[in-house]
């Protein structure tokens, strides 16, 4: 009876383990499930970047540079010499999350707009669904915002070997080619930053990062 119960319940534990492994698979693999636990604090730095972009002052005509935690890291105003670009980088952001605060944005009645987006997406959806995304985006932009010149810009390499993420370079390539002919269609410039990173084995080189995703200063 005893040895019944025991087999039972090691067959019980491996229906359970088995049960997990599949449901990590199914969410986007270890990768996916390390990022979530990292990235677990994103929310409430959103929340208040939303919040702040909200309260600042309208700054009509400006250059917009929407996007995520690429975009947020750098003081792009001060680099470029140009007071009138206006930093809506949020750490973590995705298409949808772009696409619910462009009320923020197009109340600037901004002259250009420079879109980095779909490294995040990327974590959570397909290639095509995340380039569905991203072209989604850019139609409501040009939609709402007629006034101004829409500017995309490619995702940028990342270099699994220094940092391991959910993400991988023939993903990114599927949509910034798809971005490529997209801006083609519509008559937009695509500024094409992808090639511009890489190393010799075509991976964002890693003398111009500390994690694999993010660029740093020399970059």
């Amino acid at each position: 009876m005893k040895k019944m119960l025991l087999t039972a319940s090691v067959l019980l534990n491996v229906l359970f383990m088995a049960a997990g492994f599949v449901a990590v698979k199914k969410a986007g693999g270890w990768h996916y499930l390390r990022y979530r636990i990292e990235n677990r604090g994103l929310a409430a730095t959103y929340a208040g970047r939303v919040k702040i972009f909200e309260m600042l002052p309208k700054k009509e005509g400006a250059i917009v540079f929407p996007g995520n935690s690429l975009t947020a890291q750098n003081e792009w105003a001060e680099m470029l010499n140009r007071p009138d670009v206006l930093n809506r980088g949020i750490p973590g952001d995705h298409a949808g999350g772009m696409l619910a605060r462009l009320d923020e944005i197009a109340r600037h009645q901004p002259s250009k707009i420079f879109l980095m987006v779909g490294i995040n997406d990327l974590c959570f959806h397909s290639p095509e669904v995340v380039l569905q995304k991203c072209t989604h985006l850019a139609d409501t932009i040009l939609q709402t915002i007629p006034s101004a010149r829409l500017y995309l810009q490619s995702i940028l390499p990342i270099n699994n070997s220094v940092a391991a993420t959910p993400v991988n370079n023939g993903d990114i390539i599927f949509v910034n080619l798809g971005l490529r002919k997209y801006a083609d269609n519509r008559g937009l410039t695509f500024i094409d930053l992808y090639p511009l990173f890489l190393d010799g084995g075509g991976a964002l080189d890693a003398a111009y990062t500390l994690d694999g995703v993010h660029i740093n200063g020399q970059a």
